[in-house]
């Protein structure tokens, strides 16, 4: 599964970490998507780089968190809790 160039995805969150890009903070999340199917042996999550601004509230998702990511031209512009 690839990040659609526009629109949504819909998933659960795997894990996350923060990072700090030149003074910009992200959140490195892991999602797995509804409906995903992988390769066995292999994980079906797509690794998406969440600037703080995007993020609900300013609060990074958590692990476990259902959550709905949008995007324009592949750049993440909101996160939404489920």
């Amino acid at each position: 599964m690839n990040i659609p160039f526009a629109g949504s995805l819909k998933g659960t969150v795997r894990s996350v970490s923060m990072v700090s890009i030149h003074g910009d903070i992200y959140a490195d999340v892991l999602l797995e998507p509804d409906g995903a199917t992988a390769d066995p042996g292999k994980a079906a999550a797509l690794p998406i780089r969440v600037p703080m601004h995007a993020m609900f509230a300013g609060t990074p998702p958590l692990q476990g968190a259902r959550i709905e990511v949008s995007f324009l031209m592949q750049q993440v512009t909101g996160v939404k809790l489920l």
